[in-house]
């Protein structure tokens, strides 16, 4: 037996163990001002490392630059599962276009999982709530922006 888990942070650790149960899907957003011809393999990129954890993955733009970009983008995306949302960010952020459906992941890479907050604190902070939810099953408002429907 190898422990795949030693060097791991042990909120990431402790996350895994609450996980098995595996009551949630976790998606991952990349998100841009602007792609365009000239940045658009770097932001692609960019989208397959840092979602390449999640159960879905997706690149989130303002603004694409033309048709010829979003079909490059089809391709790109479709050999990696990545997907592509179009953000209404002037009028209603809720009316955002899912243009390229992620195909899901159907296991976490915890390994990735680890190193993403080993390095950023912020994604630190998204594992502590994780495990938070597992721990509980209460997602709070507060901590993950969910809207509060009873008012």
């Amino acid at each position: 037996m190898e422990d795949l888990s030693k060097e791991w942070h042990h909120e990431v650790r402790d996350c895994v163990t609450q996980y098995s149960d595996k009551r949630t899907k976790l998606w991952s957003f990349e998100a841009k001002l602007l792609i365009n011809r000239s940045n658009m393999r770097e932001c692609f990129s960019q989208a397959v490392s840092n979602s390449s954890w999640a159960n879905f993955g997706y690149l989130v733009a303002a603004e694409i630059g033309s048709t010829d970009s979003l079909k490059e983008l089809r391709t790109l995306f479709a050999a990696h599962g990545i997907g592509f949302i179009k953000l209404d960010v002037v009028d209603n952020p809720a009316d955002s276009q899912v243009l390229i459906a992620a195909r899901e992941r159907p296991e976490i890479d915890w390994d990735m999982v680890n190193r993403l907050a080993t390095e950023n604190r912020d994604f630190l902070e998204y594992v502590k709530l994780l495990k938070q939810f597992y721990q509980t099953g209460e997602a709070r408002p507060a901590d993950w922006d969910v809207p509060d429907l009873d008012n």
